[in-house]
């Protein structure tokens, strides 16, 4: 099937100017195609000799068995009680499996490994229509009607909500298919779906052709069959491990499981064809120039082609990295100017030339300042703080304020904004009316629950596994989730101890020489030392939090995901930002003053030197935030690949006899060889995660650092590519999970807007020297002279002074208190402004478009006739089975 002309294609590309793309290569269009390594023939993606079974699922297990000399042939070797067993499981598994009409087919490989013989194993699974339709309708899949009236809605609504989209972004369309953002005309052209029936599968559009379910939708229904089937003859409820694929693969009786690629994504060579010779592209190999290509890095993604291929969780991330991506640009425009501003302000500031020229007219260059430390430590000239002290005063003006006030609406605006887009995508994917309670439960789940732990669901209209959560295992979860972020508390102390010493040390070596220097270096190197311990308590606490979530056992898959993101990310936040919370709030404020310091196990706390901490606050979180970002970068493309290398080497295989001369080595050219050589991309977490602190940090404390936004714009432009060729080359093909939204990581995302806010009010007030300045202008005529001089305390017995209001007792003065009365004045009046602000835009803005909302009851209502009958039906039933139940659970408790 051509789903594009040439000039939609690639109009600009005169080297393929003559391909066309097939996005499913059939028995009706098999062939090969010259590449860069060779004939590639389709037909491998089928069962031998049958080609309408395509290769839908793969399994692969490993035994060992033994070179036999005499007889010249592999026989098995004596087999342990444990591998036996492993057989066993994997005889009843696979023979459950083909009862349920899934069909099983087997390729072997063997390896020499010295004495013995390395056997690997590939399960191919081909699911027959009759257990496709039969579990479709299970798991409440939605598929289009050959009914269509709602064209005059959809034509109505595409002129309206477009217009933005096209006028704002239009560089960003062309003629080009793929390049254009494909939404609005995926609207021009959606039909109504409703939920399949087996007993109406006439009412839906080509029932009886092979391509009914797509390549993912088939994935999605035999990983669905693989979780839910026992393994042992015969299963007991209650008994743990009994079912499913996941149990067998961490009892290593199967190594891998995965749906086969398409093909390869290599572009095939069309130099030596014939000019009117058509070449197909299977839809990986689509995808792979299309979309992973970096030379597409400003045109819009394939997000249904995306979605087809890899499933709706995998397509709405994408959709949510480049929506969030595109708004970025704003942010980005404006602190950039922003960040000018404060280099510009820097040459012509009274404060910091105060400190760093001799020359100014109120000079502070060479006043002692009291010693850093308690013994063998000097006193330091206020020369020896100009570089910190330039950073600090950079952001006290009143751009940091108006950036800050600007970056809570956009966050308001982008999550409002989102919400339409991501319902929009919904309706589109035939995912808008998915709930919770309409998702089937966990195989895990279900065969914990005794025969009368079942519910009816309203919704769905069926009987279902349900038992409440165990509050003993929720309270547990909670502890352990509180130990891990005392864990994170207590590393970020010894980094603080850490500092202190590392001060201290500068402070005293090279004669006094570094001094000037002690502060940065502490301060840097700490910074590169809390990165290092994020980055091995992230892999610790990723490992701890699943081994958790599965005791907990959650009904639904949705359930499970969101209390496993849920724990990861109060471990992360305070991972990631614990160390700028406290250089931004804590440093400094507690230590005391000279002759009444506060010591924390008899080590006294550091300060943040004259200016404040935030000078100290942005040097943090520009190697915190840019590190993790280069580090994240080089992880995500070199670990898939050094995966792969390692896995090629590991299952190198040939075949042959004890002569190496008879060794017949078998080229890797099989599809479910080379794809079982890829990594494995579990779910979307990791990629989430480092999205969503990338927020974080380009929002919370952007004050100290307003080019955040301008460096997240740039690594979200490579992050969209680069995660397009990892799931496109580097990775197998990701199990498809539904979804409607982008789930938990939305209500995230607002509670870090509010955070921002509030954590933005307090860098201002009380971080930065910005409403001390304001203040002290406000009593001196408009002027800062004098106010280094002003902001200094004398410590009388060290004849030297500190930075702070105190008077000769160390007692706050009178300006002192006056000053903390307007920063809560300030915090309280900023943050009650930019709430009610926020809270306006989230009251005008519509959660749904109001013609979508109008064209999402009509899909429902259809939906509803079609499923009058079967509400009938289940109604007649609903009392005999309730009174079933109800029996059952009296004789249980007699019992117990």
């Amino acid at each position: 099937m051509v789903i594009g002309t040439p000039e939609q294609i690639a109009p600009s590309t005169e080297h393929y100017e003559r391909i066309e793309m097939d996005p499913m290569p059939r028995s009706c269009c098999y062939g090969i195609f010259s590449d860069d390594e060779g004939e590639y023939d389709y037909s491998l993606h089928y069962f031998r000799g049958d080609p309408d079974k395509r290769i839908d699922f793969v399994l692969v297990y490993k035994e060992i068995i033994e070179d036999t000399e005499s007889s010249g042939e592999n026989t098995p070797i004596q087999k342990t009680g444990r591998e036996l067993d492993a057989k066993k499981k994997r005889r009843i598994f696979e023979e459950n499996l083909e009862r349920k009409g899934i069909a099983v087919e087997r390729e072997t490989y063997d390896k020499n490994d010295g004495s013995d013989i390395k056997r690997i194993v590939y399960v191919k699974l081909h699911g027959s229509d009759k257990c496709l339709f039969e579990y479709a309708e299970h798991l409440q899949m939605k598929k289009l009607l050959k009914i269509d009236p709602m064209r005059i809605f959809r034509d109505e609504y595409k002129e309206e909500t477009s217009w933005f989209d096209w006028k704002v972004f239009s560089s960003l369309h062309s003629g080009e298919r793929f390049y254009k953002d494909e939404i609005w005309d995926e609207m021009k052209n959606h039909k109504i779906s409703a939920r399949f029936e087996q007993k109406k599968a006439d009412r839906f559009v080509n029932f009886d052709q092979p391509g009914f379910f797509t390549t993912s939708e088939r994935s999605y229904i035999l990983s669905y069959i693989l979780q839910e089937t026992p393994f042992q003859e015969e299963t007991k409820n209650g008994q743990k491990g009994d079912i499913g694929i996941e149990y067998l693969l961490n009892d290593d009786i199967y190594i891998s499981w995965f749906p086969l690629h398409d093909g390869p994504y290599q572009i095939p060579s069309i130099e030596d064809k014939e000019e009117d010779e058509k070449v197909f592209l299977n839809d990986r190999q689509v995808l792979s120039m299309f979309w992973a290509d970096w030379g597409r890095w400003f045109k819009y993604q394939p997000l249904n082609r995306v979605r087809i291929y890899f499933g709706d969780t995998v397509a709405m991330y994408f959709a949510w990295l480049g929506f969030y991506t595109k708004l970025l640009i704003f942010p980005a425009i404006v602190g950039t100017l922003v960040f000018a501003y404060d280099v510009y302000s820097v040459f012509n500031n009274e404060v910091i030339d105060s400190v760093c020229k001799e020359s100014a007219p109120v000079s502070q260059v060479h006043e002692q300042l009291c010693p850093d430390c308690d013994e063998d430590c000097s006193k330091t000239e206020m020369e020896h703080y100009c570089m910190i002290f330039t950073i600090a005063n950079a952001f006290n003006n009143g751009g940091s304020v108006f950036f800050a006030v600007f970056i809570s609406f956009w966050s308001a605006f982008f999550l409002e904004f989102w919400k339409r887009y991501q319902i929009t995508l919904a309706f589109l994917w035939s995912k808008a009316d998915f709930k919770e309670n309409q998702e089937p439960a966990r195989p895990e789940y279900a065969v914990t629950c005794e025969e009368d732990d079942v519910r009816y669901n309203p919704i769905t209209l069926r009987w279902e596994p349900y038992r409440e959560q165990s509050i003993l295992k929720t309270m547990t979860a909670i502890t352990v989730v509180i130990i891990t972020v005392v864990v994170v508390i207590i590393t970020l102390i010894s980094i603080i101890i850490y500092k202190i010493a590392v001060y201290t040390m500068f402070q005293k070596v090279s004669g006094g020489n570094l001094k000037p220097y002690a502060q940065s270096i502490a301060s840097v190197s700490g910074s590169i030392l809390q990165l290092v311990a994020i980055t091995v308590l992230s892999q610790v606490y990723a490992w701890l939090a699943e081994k958790i979530t599965l005791w907990e056992n959650y009904r639904t898959e949705t359930e499970y995901q969101n209390n496993l993101t849920v724990k990861r990310f109060i471990f992360e936040f305070f991972n990631y930002y614990g160390s700028c919370f406290y250089i931004a709030f804590f440093k400094g404020n507690f230590a005391g003053y000279p002759g009444n310091y506060t010591r924390l196990f008899g080590i006294r706390l550091d300060t943040c030197g004259p200016g404040g901490c935030l000078g100290e606050l942005a040097e943090n979180l520009a190697i915190i935030f840019l590190g993790k970002q280069i580090l994240n970068n080089i992880q995500e493309l070199l670990i898939p690949v050094i995966k792969t290398w390692w896995s090629r080497k590991k299952y190198n295989k040939y075949q042959g006899g004890r002569d190496d001369k008879e060794a017949i080595a078998i080229s890797m050219t099989t599809p479910w060889e080379s794809d079982n050589d890829l990594a494995v991309q579990e779910n979307l977490f990791p990629e989430y995660l480092e999205m969503v602190i990338q927020y974080g940090f380009a929002t919370m404390f952007v004050v100290a650092f307003p080019v955040a936004p301008l460096f997240a714009l740039l690594n979200n432009i490579v992050e969209i590519r680069l995660d397009a060729k990892k799931y496109t080359e580097l990775f197998k093909r990701p199990i498809p999970v539904n979804c409607m939204s982008i789930g938990i990581w939305y209500t995230i995302l607002d509670y870090m807007a509010s955070i921002a806010i509030i954590t933005n009010a307090f860098v201002i007030a009380f971080t930065s020297d910005f409403i001390s300045q304001v203040l002290w202008k406000f009593d001196r005529n408009d002027s800062l002279a004098g106010y280094v001089a002003g902001h200094l305390s004398v410590f009388p017995e060290g004849d030297c002074k500190y930075w702070d209001y105190r008077d000769e007792h160390g007692k706050p003065d009178t300006y002192w208190w006056k000053l903390k009365a307007v920063q809560f004045i300030f915090v309280v009046v900023f943050e009650h402004f930019v709430f009610s602000v926020v809270r306006m835009i989230d009251l005008l803005i519509p959660d749904i478009p109001e013609k979508l909302e109008a064209l999402i009851h009509l899909e429902d209502s259809f939906a509803r006739e079609m499923m009058k009958e079967v509400i009938e039906i289940d109604l007649e039933k609903l009392e005999e089975m309730r009174n079933r139940v109800a029996i059952k659970k009296r004789q249980r408790l007699k019992y117990t």
